[in-house]
């Protein structure tokens, strides 16, 4: 039972170890994770050797077996050529032990066969999992696509591409995004935000995932935004989809005419220059929208007009490792307006402190946004 529990150990920090690999690899560590890797490392000695292990196999992954080689009898043979896996045998028992080491050679030749093979495909089942691209704080990314499209992220975002022959289908996990589609009318590109779903082919479009809600920005072409919200205050228009997957919104049926309806989801078209936000319980269009603004982050610029605290910090956030942090709700509705560059903290905490009422505090880990006194005012 022992062998058992210590073997299904081993196998899970494997596994983990694989994972880890894998993710540093791919260069999807943030400082979060950064510091849960490191924590992972120094868990324990066993974590440290397997990373180390299945990272020595990957570099000889490509000589491992290239000529497929590897049958338990081969591998024998090869241990037994090898002088230094010879034990010197007495004499009066050396029949006895031979037989007995015969077993043990085999075993442990297929043992060693069996664990490479296995850790390499499990390295190759991570990698062959859908890429995750991360932008870090303060950092963005410009990612190009096997289509021809490119995805341009903001700061402190993450984004999963799913291609497959039927769609090419995004799931935006968090912050922010601009989406430059190539025209390919039998794949359908698809981000997926939460709750919302933004259709596309051939157009330019900006993804933003808030505390709120999305914020969907139509920089050129057209977007069927289909969601989950059981009642859009938004007309909803018939958008012709095949895909089987894509979600009926409640509304479907106040237009569409004579479409076939097991054809037809309903969907809020979106032209150029149009926004919308969607929440968990309504879809609300925005009337005379700043498209410039909505993608001013692309020339690391934060414009604000009458935004709230709490807005200001979450913007702050994304380009800082120290948060800002609106401690006194007496702040929350508390609007600015300005336009500022997202790397110069500097500016945007000086013109805070000229605000009347705005009190801000530093410390070495975060700055907390307060409301002054009547004495200090």
């Amino acid at each position: 039972m022992a062998r058992s529990s210590s073997s299904h150990v081993n196998a899970m920090i494997y596994s983990e170890a694989a994972e880890w690999f894998v993710t540093c690899r791919s260069g999807a560590l943030d400082d979060a994770m950064r510091r849960k890797f490191d924590s992972w490392l120094r868990q324990s000695p066993q974590h440290l050797s397997a990373y180390l292990e299945i990272a020595a196999i990957w570099d000889e992954g490509p000589g491992l077996d290239t000529q497929h080689r590897w049958d338990t009898e081969t591998l024998i043979a090869e241990a037994r050529a090898d002088r230094s896996n010879v034990v010197p045998l007495n004499q009066s028992s050396e029949s006895e032990a031979a037989s007995r080491g015969s077993v043990r050679v085999r075993w442990l030749a297929a043992s060693i066969a069996t664990f490479a093979i296995g850790i390499v495909a499990l390295i190759w089942m991570y990698l062959a999992r859908p890429p995750l691209y991360v932008a870090d704080i303060g950092e963005q990314r410009s990612i190009a696509l096997p289509d021809g499209s490119t995805i341009e992220l903001n700061s402190r975002s993450k984004v999963r591409v799913r291609y497959s022959e039927r769609e090419r289908a995004l799931d935006l996990l968090e912050g922010q995004a601009l989406f430059s589609v190539a025209k390919d009318a039998s794949r359908p590109f698809i981000v997926s935000s939460g709750g919302t779903r933004v259709r596309a082919v051939g157009t330019l479009f900006d993804v933003h995932k808030k505390r709120e809600g999305t914020v969907v920005t139509v920089v050129e072409g057209q977007v069927a935004v289909l969601t989950n919200v059981p009642d859009a205050s938004v007309q909803p228009l018939p958008v012709e989809v095949s895909e089987p997957s894509m979600p009926q919104l409640a509304v479907e049926g106040q237009a569409g005419g004579g479409h076939d309806p097991s054809n037809v989801h309903a969907g809020i078209l979106l032209a150029a220059g149009e926004q919308i936000t969607v929440t968990e319980t309504e879809a609300r269009q925005t009337v005379r929208p700043d498209v410039t603004r909505a993608i001013s982050w692309t020339q690391r610029q934060l414009v604000f007009e009458r935004a709230t605290l709490t807005e200001v910090a979450e913007e702050f956030n994304r380009y800082n490792a120290r948060r800002l942090v609106v401690q006194d709700p007496d702040l929350y509705e508390f609007h600015i307006s300005g336009v500022f560059a997202s790397t110069d903290p500097g500016a945007l905490l000086q013109f805070l402190r000229e605000r009347t009422g705005v009190q801000v505090v530093e410390t070495e880990t975060a700055i907390y946004l307060t409301k002054k006194s009547a004495a200090e005012r």
